[in-house]
């Protein structure tokens, strides 16, 4: 098994050699020196890890251990225009040193060639360097073998790496072997769907041919085997690289994927550990958005389909395949992601305002494999956050009585269910109000008119009517301006008795009740009530 810690050996070419030890969420930090080499090895013995993954970050290079996601190590300086930076260098089982090779099969001879925020998984191989014995022997920073063990490589690789391997011929050949060493499986890589790269032991893949890559002896034949049943084989490279797609697509559900290798003798390893994929090319079924919630303005709750709110980021939920990724879609537009819980729920709100309009969301869900389901049914509602306009004031009607018709500010009435009429936008609620309480209220019809009649009587007395329309958000305008009515439906007083006065010559005066006169137009006058 991997360790999580590992040891960056740097030497300066001045017979000094520092040791560092480094793991994921710990990472060396150290600047690239010209002239240094770098060489990895295991904590707890001198062997280099078979495979690690490179990354360019802008100028930096990170080091990521096999089933890590963060750097151990980090390299500043790396990409900094240099065309012969240093390669990273490491001791096989074999005890030959070699090369960490691109599995790409990209040149390193004058330096890694990452493009930036690219990743480039690597692996021991090449031609061996020479041995590696003895390199780590040293107490710590007095390690004086390993610096001229490099001086050797400097040389070798002045002379081209054929000379190096004839000055290794010195009795370290393995040809002889029974048999070749255990295997290892460097990489397996998912190259389609929503979701590719490297996959780790028990992850889920859409890729039911994935990419298989590793290391062994040139020549040799690498067998693959899943769930103990021979699929295919490889003959391993030159550059001791090998890669496998299989030609039959993996059936859905769970695969021990296994390697042996053999050498031309017929000699065969023993099995490589198992990494363990789980095919699942299945996409889940259609995620469901059960509530859309508003909780800002005059109106909260539920928005139904075709709804409408004043909320310009509400908060939605629904259910899902759990540990899916939804994806909310506005009008056709990812506007965010979520995951589904434990419980099989999802729960989103917009990190962005809603524009004003209709909006029709939908989303996926995505499982694990990077299988994506079909849109969920849409959820259709408008965000409207600017108010109506201030509606006119009111027309108001006298109904009853000897005086009918419309009413002017500062009438005065004997109706007390006078009716109010007006205009509005189809559907908004026009709200009554009297005195500066609410009376009443109505909707405005598909004409864009309302009407509304008092269920209780106005009281006797003065009247300041007034009216606002609210929209279907529960955006409420400004009020009108008010109309003022005087309801009085309390008769004057009985009059006093009606004088009569004769104006012509030749009897003039008061007409006494029951009196005679000559005058046709006599004046009559009285007490009442003012006006």
């Amino acid at each position: 098994m991997m360790e999580n810690k590992i040891i960056l050996a740097i030497n300066s070419g001045e017979g000094k050699t520092r040791l560092l030890t480094a793991e994921a969420g710990k990472a060396v930090n150290v600047k690239l020196v010209p002239g240094n080499k770098y060489l990895l090895k295991n904590v707890n013995d001198d062997f280099a890890p078979e495979n690690i993954t490179l990354k360019r970050v802008g100028k930096a290079l990170h080091v990521i251990q096999e089933g890590d996601t963060d750097p151990s190590i980090i390299i500043d300086d790396y990409f900094d225009g240099d065309p012969n930076n240093p390669v990273l260098l490491g001791m096989a089982e074999d005890g030959q040193l070699y090369a960490y090779v691109p599995l790409s099969g990209e040149s390193y001879d004058t330096g890694y060639l990452i493009a930036d925020g690219n990743m480039s998984p690597v692996a021991l191989g090449g031609e061996p360097m020479g041995p590696g014995s003895g390199i780590f022997t040293a107490p710590g920073d007095d390690d004086d073998s390993l610096f001229g063990l490099l001086g050797f490589l400097a040389a070798a690789t002045a002379m081209g790496i054929g000379a190096a391997v004839a000055m290794n011929e010195d009795g370290n050949n393995n040809s002889d072997r029974t048999a070749p060493e255990k295997p290892a499986i460097g990489s397996t890589v998912d190259d389609v769907g929503s979701i590719v790269g490297p996959l780790k032991s028990g992850d889920s893949t859409d890729d039911n041919a994935p990419t298989l890559s590793g290391r062994g002896e040139p020549g040799d034949t690498i067998h693959i085997y899943d769930n103990g049943e021979e699929i295919g084989s490889t003959v391993v490279g030159d550059d001791g690289t090998w890669t496998y797609t299989p030609d039959k697509p993996l059936d859905d559900g769970k695969h021990d994927i296994t390697l042996t290798e053999e050498d031309p003798s017929g000699n065969v390893s023993p099995p490589s550990d198992p990494i363990v994929v789980i095919v699942d090319t299945v996409a889940p079924d259609a995620p469901a958005i059960q509530h859309v919630i508003d909780k800002v303005g005059n109106v909260v709750g539920e928005v139904n389909h075709n709804g409408w709110t004043d909320d310009t980021r509400p908060e939605m939920s629904g259910t899902g395949e759990p540990g899916a990724t939804i994806t909310i879609y506005d009008n056709g537009k990812a506007i965010g992601q979520t995951e589904v819980n434990a419980d099989g729920r999802w729960y989103f709100k917009p990190t962005a305002d809603l524009a004003d309009g209709n909006h029709d969301i939908t989303v996926t869900q995505t499982d694990k494999a990077g299988n994506v389901s079909d849109p969920s049914p849409i959820r259709d509602f408008n965000v409207i956050t600017g108010a109506p306009e201030k509606p006119d004031q009111p027309d108001v009607l006298d109904n009853t009585g000897p005086k009918t018709g419309p009413l002017d500010s500062g009438d005065v009435t004997d109706e007390t269910k006078p009716t109010f009429n007006g205009d509005g936008t189809p559907g908004n609620v026009i709200i009554i109000k009297d005195n500066d309480e609410v009376i009443g209220s109505t909707i405005v019809d598909d004409d864009g008119k309302w009407t509304f009649t008092p269920t209780d009587d106005l009281d006797e007395g003065k009247h300041e009517l007034e009216v606002t329309e609210k929209d279907k958000a529960g955006n409420i305008s400004d009020p009108s301006d008010p109309i003022q009515i005087v309801v009085d439906t309390t008769p004057p007083a009985k009059p006093d008795v009606a004088n009569a006065l004769d104006d012509n010559d030749p009897i003039t005066g008061k007409i006494q009740d029951g009196g005679v006169t000559d005058d046709s137009r006599p004046t009559f006058s009285g007490g009442g009530e003012p006006g």
